[in-house]
């Protein structure tokens, strides 16, 4: 959240109207916005503005959103919080379609998943099931990670 001079209010922003002052909000950050609460409570120093936004992160998906919103829902939810255990996680490259293989999620491991010698099953055990339990028109996961750069991996 951050405050913005009326001279940067843009004309594609959402106008929410207060009895004393607009908001103004820019689009694309409606859905993380979901469920978030704005509080002010008072304290013998003045007051304190707090800022809760459960989606701040992972915002929720429709049930029309693009393929490559749902994935990112999907690591961001259930798979990274998993991964972060071992110190790593995963982030969607791009989605791919062709006649062969069909839709195809190419993902990039970090952290400790970079260089560990289980990411295999990681990958297809793990990652893979999970995104097509999710969303069934994803034939297959790839790994796009340069793992011959172990100096961090969980599993050497």
């Amino acid at each position: 959240m951050a405050y913005s001079a009326p001279e940067e209010v843009i004309p594609t922003d959402y106008r929410q109207d207060y009895p004393d002052f607009p908001a103004y909000i820019e689009t694309p950050s409606i859905p993380y916005l979901l469920d978030a609460v704005i509080d002010y409570n008072k304290d013998r120093f003045g007051g304190q503005l707090t800022f809760r936004a459960p989606n701040s992160k992972v915002p929720r998906v429709g049930p029309d959103a693009s393929i490559e919103e749902r994935i990112t829902y999907i690591l961001q939810s259930e798979i990274n919080p998993g991964l972060a255990g071992h110190g790593g996680n995963c982030a969607l490259v791009e989605v791919v379609e062709d006649e062969e293989h069909g839709l195809t999620a190419v993902l990039k491991f970090g952290g400790g998943c970079q260089g560990c010698s289980a990411i295999d099953v990681t990958l297809k055990q793990g990652v893979e099931t999970t995104l097509q339990q999710h969303i069934p028109e994803l034939r297959r996961v790839i790994d796009q990670t340069d793992h011959t750069q172990a100096e961090g991996a969980y599993f050497k």
